[in-house]
């Protein structure tokens, strides 16, 4: 790892510290602090991973409804139903004249 990597790792530690420490001290001084502090941690952890399988999840299912690549045709799954459904309409009304 690189200078800037290491920066940046001490970086987000003490800011996640800072926060574990902030949260901690909202938690009511019945609470012994070593038990806050790791609840406040545990509540951390699950929020951010809860929060980055939800960012995950949103960036896989963008690049799925993404452009398909297959070339060749520009309608849509849409306009071929509607383009068959037009069809059928017409021979039905053509039955019946």
């Amino acid at each position: 790892m690189g200078t800037y990597h290491l920066v940046v790792v001490q970086t987000v530690w003490k800011v996640g510290s800072d926060g574990i420490e902030a949260g901690t001290n909202l938690v009511p001084d019945s609470v012994p602090r070593s038990i806050a502090r790791v609840s406040v941690t545990v509540v951390a952890l699950a929020l951010s991973l809860f929060v980055l399988k939800s960012l995950l999840s949103t960036v896989f299912f963008v690049l799925d409804e993404g452009p398909k690549g297959g070339g060749g045709t520009t309608s849509t799954p849409k306009e071929e139903g509607m383009e068959d459904s037009l069809e059928e309409a017409r021979r039905i009304m053509e039955k019946y004249k």
